[in-house]
């Protein structure tokens, strides 16, 4: 006699497929999400897209209609997420799976129809993020008050009932309709898969959730290294430097924030002639860079500590870039950047500099020799922008000392995932070109050309 799964293959093969084009639009999505932000500049603005991540797993479960899809879809759907490239990390797999077990949850109401269910799941499991993102990843004294707080989950609630209650709705339907799918009715054994399902997302997501705790969690130092006289380490409980408080603005939302200055902190170091950047990183591997002209003129740039002894932790806050806000600072590396020359001919027509382009970089993974890495990078259609309009050209040719690889300006101009990126090894910085999707078109580069 065969014998039966749970779940067929036709079912897991549903719960995949969505799972991993959620997975990878989630990640993009938040890319969107902070062009919004930045365009609109109020806090909630990157929620209006909270839907479309609840609506993936909504489609699988409307398909597959058997308890524990939901939870399945959002485990799996956060692997996708992590091994992306989401910079969230660790968390963003807590955010799923909570999002997983919430569907799951309304689901097992009684009474209720299913159209309301699936309207009441999408509006929950949306709103949730805003709430596990305030737990686990404000920055110290940065957590919204109770009315913002309101007011940007009712941004998600919304989303999630659009973009996750009726959108997947009118799919369903429509599949229905034309006879793609013919969802199966629950088998018997449901009661305890039920049961299995809602265990296993509150397991995972506390064991999410101890390894992001862990992996944020302060040193009680910060380092600092690179170019300077003297390699410093910053210390709360040694240090003669005196806190001040300051009032800053992150994406929208102003607060109050008392911390260490970041100037005086470097000034310790004594950072080298020609110095002009600093990466900040954190304990869980996100970096992000400052000009030190910023650090020389910005008062609200400070370092916040949260914690006591060799658990104190602390946050960058201030920076006019949202993305250089960082918490669980580890160290700070001051480097000198390296321009990439543009050549017409032999004319160097202009200069490609990291710094003049740092508010319109986004993350991205990559598998390079040296290990994963999350590189920021510009759009290179963007940075054509500086050339002068009257220089004529159709190839642009990227060179490094042993290789180079050209693109056609057409192809340049309508793909702005081609991009350039910053990766800085060591004190050193260097630059690939590539794209958003992680390939690697070449390493090294030190000049370009355009012919």
């Amino acid at each position: 006699m065969k014998k039966s799964y749970y779940f067929s293959t036709k079912d897991l093969l549903f719960i995949a497929g969505f799972s991993a084009i959620g997975g990878l639009a989630s990640t993009y999505l938040n890319m969107v999400g902070d062009f919004f932000q930045s365009l609109l500049g109020f806090a909630g603005t990157t929620q209006w897209a909270a839907g479309i991540h609840i609506l993936w797993i909504l489609l699988a479960v409307g398909i597959v209609n058997k308890p524990g899809t939901a939870v399945l879809t959002g485990i799996l759907k956060g692997v996708v997420e992590l091994l992306s490239g989401n910079t969230h990390g660790v968390l963003v797999l807590i955010v799923d799976v909570v999002a997983g077990l919430i569907v799951e949850l309304v689901f097992y109401l009684p009474v209720i129809s299913k159209y309301i269910k699936n309207l009441l799941a999408g509006a929950l499991a949306a709103m949730s993020n805003v709430f596990v993102f305030q737990i686990f990843a404000s920055v110290p004294a940065d957590s919204l008050a109770f009315w913002s707080l309101l007011a940007v989950a009712g941004v998600a609630l919304l989303s999630g009932v659009i973009f996750g209650g009726i959108l997947s709705q009118l799919v369903l339907k429509n599949l229905a309709k034309s006879g793609v799918i013919a969802p199966e009715p629950e088998k018997g054994r449901a009661k305890w898969f039920k049961i299995g399902s809602v265990l296993l997302a509150i397991l995972i997501c506390t064991v999410s959730a101890y390894v992001y705790v862990q992996i944020s969690k302060g040193e009680g130092t910060v380092s600092i290294s690179g170019n300077v006289a003297a390699e410093q380490s910053f210390d709360v409980k040694n240090t003669v430097i005196e806190k001040i408080t300051v009032e800053s603005n992150l994406q929208g939302k102003a607060g109050t924030y008392t911390g260490y200055p970041l100037k005086q902190i470097l000034e310790t170091a004594i950072p080298g002639k020609g110095a002009d950047l600093i990466l900040v990183t954190a304990t869980d591997g996100y970096s992000y860079f400052i000009t030190m002209d910023e650090v020389n003129t910005n008062p609200d740039l400070i370092l916040v500590v949260d914690g006591e002894g060799s658990d104190a932790s602390y946050s960058v806050v201030g920076a006019e870039n949202s993305k250089a806000w960082i918490r669980g600072v580890a160290e700070m590396s001051v480097i000198q950047s390296m321009p990439i020359p543009i050549y017409y001919g032999e004319q160097q027509v202009a200069e490609f500099h990291s710094q003049d382009w740092q508010f319109e970089m986004d993350s991205v993974h990559f598998a390079l020799e040296e290990g994963s890495k999350k590189l920021q990078g510009v759009a290179v259609n963007k940075v054509l922008t500086t050339v002068d309009t009257a220089i004529s050209f159709s190839i642009m040719k990227f060179s490094s000392a042993d290789s180079e690889f050209d693109f056609d300006l057409a192809s340049i101009q309508k793909d702005d995932s081609i991009r350039i990126f910053v990766n800085i090894t060591g004190y050193e910085m260097k630059y690939l070109v590539g794209t958003i999707q992680g390939e690697v078109f070449l390493e090294n580069i030190e000049r370009i050309d355009l012919q």
